[in-house]
C-alpha cells in the first residue's frame, strides 16, 4: 500500500470510531490518528536541518576520579592481641585526551568528563580497585589549553599548576606556609630549599601583579596556558589526574606498636579528590594546501573537481560556511590534503567577518593557493582582490603564512573572451611583481569545464613538496 492509501484507510477507521463513540472520545481518537501518521522519510538536509555540524572550538570540564578510602581494621588474635589488616584504597582514574585521525570535528554530546572513583579498601588486607581512566578522543590538530582560576598560576619549569596559597595539583602532604617567619622555619617545617623557592617566587609574582607596577596584568596573562598540541595520531596528554587512595593500617602490622603512629591511621586512610580543570579545545585543520579567496571565487568547485569531496556549490557568495578538507590523489599514490575555508573579506586579518576563525585553519598548511574570480561575476576587480588577499595574509599573525610557497589561480576563464583572458592574466602578473611575491606566474583555469586542471595539479604537487622540504629544513 502507498502512503496516501494507508493515510486514507487510517482516517476512515478513525471516523467510524468517532461515530460509534461519543463526543468524549473525539479528541482521544484525533490524538491517536496524529501519532499513527507515518514519519517523513526525507533526508535531514531536505528537511532544512544540517546533516553535519562542524565545531572547531569547545570548552570542557574534566575531573579525575576521587581515590578510595583506606580501611582501619584489626584481626583479633587471642583475647588481647590485635593485628592491623586494613587494605588500601584504590587510586582514582584520570582523564586523558587522545588524538584520533578518524575524527574531523569537536562536536560532542556532553562537555563534562570525569574518571572513575577508586574503590575503598576493606578488612583482611583487601585493597580497593583503581578507577578506570576516561579517554576522550579528539581530531588531530587540536590545541589543548587550560583555563586557570583567579587563584591559580602556571609553573613553566615544572609544568604544573600552583595556587596562590602555595598548594598545587599534586597529591603531596606538604603545606606551604608563606608567612613572614617562613624563611626561618623552612627546615623545621620539613621543606626542601627547591620547594620553598617555588613558593617564594609565586608570592613575589603575585605582589608584582597586584601592586600595579610594570604591566600589572600578571594574572590576566596567565589565565590561559597551552598544555599540548596534538598534531599526530595517537598523541595524548593527561589533563586531570585521579586522586590518591587512602592508606590502610596494614602497613603497620609488622611494626612495634606506637600509639602516636596508630592515632594517625585514620588521617592516612583519607583519600584525595581528583584534579579539576577547565579546558579549551581549539581545532586547527591539518592539510597540505590551503585555498584562499573571496566568496564565490570557485574554491569549492575546484575542490570538488580535483578530489572526491562534495562541498555545497551554488551561484551566490558564502555558500561554504565551514572548513572542508578534500584529498587530491595522484596515480603514483601521492596525496595532497587541500583545505577549503569560507571566503574571506577585507579586514579578515583583524577579525572582521570571523576572519580569525577561518584563517587559523591555514596555519598548519605547507602551501597556499590564492584564487580570484577572473570574470568578476560579482562586480569585483580580480587584480584588487588579489592585492587585498596578499595584504590580509601578510598581516595575519606574525606574517609567516605569506612567506610560504604559493600558487595564484585565476578561475572562471570560460566566461571571458580570448583577448580579455590575456589582459587579466597580464594585469595580475604585474600585480605579483609589484607585491614582490615569490610566485611569478598566474595559472588560468575553469573549475566548471576542467580547463587547466591538469597543469594545476602538477603545480600543486610541486609547491607542496617544496613546502615540505622547507618545513624539514626549519625543524
Amino acid at each position: 500500500l502507498t502512503i496516501a492509501t494507508t493515510t486514507k484507510l487510517v482516517f476512515s477507521m478513525q471516523l467510524s470510531i468517532i461515530q460509534r463513540q461519543g463526543k468524549k472520545q473525539v479528541f482521544t481518537s484525533i490524538r491517536t490518528f496524529v501519532s499513527a501518521a507515518p514519519a517523513s522519510s526525507k533526508h535531514r538536509k531536505e528537511r532544512g536541518l544540517g546533516s553535519y555540524k562542524f565545531v572547531d572550538r569547545a570548552r570542557i570540564r574534566v575531573q579525575g576520579g576521587s581515590g578510595g578510602k583506606g580501611c582501619v581494621s584489626h584481626h583479633h588474635v587471642g583475647s588481647y592481641k590485635k593485628i592491623p589488616n586494613g587494605g588500601h584504597g584504590g587510586h582514582g582514574g584520570s582523564v586523558i585526551i587522545v588524538a584520533d585521525d578518524g575524527l574531523q570535528s569537536l562536536n560532542m554530546s556532553k562537555h563534562h568528563f570525569s574518571g572513575e572513583n577508586g574503590k575503598n579498601g576493606s578488612s583482611q588486607e583487601k585493597h580497593g580497585r583503581n578507577g578506570k581512566n576516561y579517554v576522550l578522543n579528539v581530531p588531530c590538530g587540536v590545541v589543548v589549553r587550560r583555563i586557570l582560576n583567579w587563584n591559580e598560576l602556571w609553573d613553566e619549569n615544572e609544568g604544573r599548576v600552583i595556587t596562590i596559597d602555595g598548594s598545587d595539583d599534586r597529591d603531596d602532604d606538604d603545606v606551604y606556609d608563606l608567612g613572614e617567619d617562613s624563611h626561618d622555619n623552612v627546615e623545621e617545617e620539613g621543606f626542601t630549599s627547591e620547594e620553598f623557592e617555588v613558593s617564594s617566587n609565586v608570592e613575589n609574582q603575585l605582589e608584582e601583579g597586584n601592586s600595579g607596577e610594570g604591566d600589572g596584568d600578571f594574572i590576566r596573562e596567565r589565565c590561559n596556558v597551552v598544555l599540548a598540541d596534538l598534531d599526530e595520531a595517537g598523541a595524548f596528554i593527561e589533563v586531570a589526574r585521579g586522586g590518591r587512595g587512602g592508606t590502610g593500617n596494614c602497613t603497620v602490622s609488622g611494626r612495634v606498636y606506637d600509639s602516636k603512629y596508630a592515632q594517625k591511621s585514620g588521617l592516612r586512610a583519607r583519600s584525595n579528590p581528583g584534579e579539576l580543570a577547565f579546558l579549551e579545545l581549539e581545532l586547527k585543520l591539518i592539510a597540505d594546501l590551503g585555498f584562499v579567496g573571496f566568496p564565490n571565487a570557485g574554491k569549492s568547485s575546484l575542490l570538488a573537481a580535483m578530489s572526491r569531496a562534495s562541498p555545497e556549490i551554488a551561484p551566490y557568495p558564502f555558500t561554504t560556511l565551514q572548513p572542508l578538507v578534500g584529498c587530491i590523489e595522484y596515480r603514483d599514490g601521492f596525496r595532497v590534503l587541500a583545505a577549503d575555508v569560507p571566503g574571506l573579506i577585507e579586514g579578515a586579518s583583524v577579525g572582521r567577518g570571523r576572519g580569525f576563525s577561518f584563517l587559523r585553519h591555514l596555519e598548519r598548511t605547507k602551501a597556499l593557493l590564492y584564487m580570484v574570480d577572473a570574470a568578476g561575476t560579482d562586480g569585483r576587480c580580480p587584480v584588487e582582490d588579489l592585492k587585498i588577499l596578499f595584504n590580509e595574509i601578510a598581516e595575519f599573525g606574525d606574517g609567516d603564512m605569506f612567506k610560504r610557497p604559493s600558487l595564484v589561480v585565476a578561475n572562471k576563464l570560460d566566461l571571458l573572451r580570448e583577448e580579455e583572458r590575456n589582459d587579466i592574466l597580464l594585469e595580475m602578473g604585474v600585480a605579483l611583481e609589484e607585491a614582490e611575491f615569490q610566485c611569478k606566474d598566474v595559472i588560468g583555469i575553469s573549475a566548471l569545464s576542467g580547463h587547466g586542471l591538469s597543469h594545476l595539479s602538477k603545480e600543486i604537487r610541486a609547491v607542496v613538496e617544496t613546502g615540505e622540504r622547507m618545513r624539514i629544513i626549519s625543524e
